[in-house]
């Protein structure tokens, strides 16, 4: 059983026993890293620039990745990085990476909001939550890796929305959780309106209508004082509903 893990830090788990240390220091690492990333593989080429980011590679790195890509094999095994010009990395169909649980766990999680199967919805967002609550690869550093953490707030945001909509819908035991959910998600994007319509449905299922006509009031200065706007006919719609 392999298990790959980019959220916290970066490991590699092969039946139990912890490889990460075997391959080839920093750059072996961000290979793993980049190839578990990228599951259709990369190019040569692209690879060498990232590797020897921010230095130009040399006319030695060829060679050196060469010598690196041997080693990260070899430490590997019996994982596989196939390829000569476009690199892949193999992995067994029950291996486990958890970007990619992540991923597929949130796409479930809006199939069954969709459909309002509200628990499978709950069950699915909390299992990204878990993934993405922790930073992409946390011990190493670059630009991609950057890109990848801002596309991944994203996500985590739509996880915490998806959460927070399905513990309304599961009834009284849920309402602290999506009051919760609601104020991280304000936290995270100050400017949008879904954390403060979240929020004002929970306070008032809670019975706290008049906490919830003072979220409705915050929502109205942020966007007055940050971008000249009022708040948009879904909140006004939550407003009124209060009334």
């Amino acid at each position: 059983m392999v298990r790959v893990q980019l959220h916290g830090g970066f490991a590699v788990v092969v039946d139990g026993r912890s490889i990460t240390a075997d391959l080839p220091g920093r750059r072996g690492r961000m290979l793993v890293a980049y190839l578990a990333a990228h599951p259709r593989g990369a190019d040569r080429s692209r690879l060498i620039d990232l590797l020897w980011h921010p230095a130009e590679p040399g006319p030695s790195a060829p060679a050196g990745f060469a010598a690196l890509l041997s080693k990260a094999r070899a430490a590997l095994a019996p994982i596989e990085i196939r390829g000569r010009q476009n690199l892949q990395l193999v992995l067994a169909p029950d291996a486990v990476v958890d970007t990619a649980v992540a991923a597929a766990a949130l796409h479930e999680a809006d199939a069954a909001a969709a459909r309002r199967d509200w628990r499978r919805a709950w069950t699915q967002a909390l299992s990204t939550l878990f993934v993405l609550q922790r930073e992409f690869l946390a011990d190493l550093d670059h630009p991609w890796i950057d890109e990848r953490r801002r596309e991944l707030a994203h996500d985590h945001d739509r996880a915490l929305a998806c959460y927070a909509e399905a513990c309304l819908h599961l009834g009284p035991t849920e309402l602290a959780s999506a009051e919760r959910s609601a104020r991280r998600l304000i936290a995270s994007q100050p400017l949008a309106e879904t954390g403060y319509c979240l929020l004002m449905r929970a306070l008032a299922a809670r019975g706290d209508r008049a906490a919830a006509l003072g979220v409705y009031a915050e929502l109205q200065a942020v966007l007055r004082a940050e971008l000249g706007t009022a708040p948009g006919p879904v909140a006004a719609a939550v407003h009124a509903d209060l009334l």
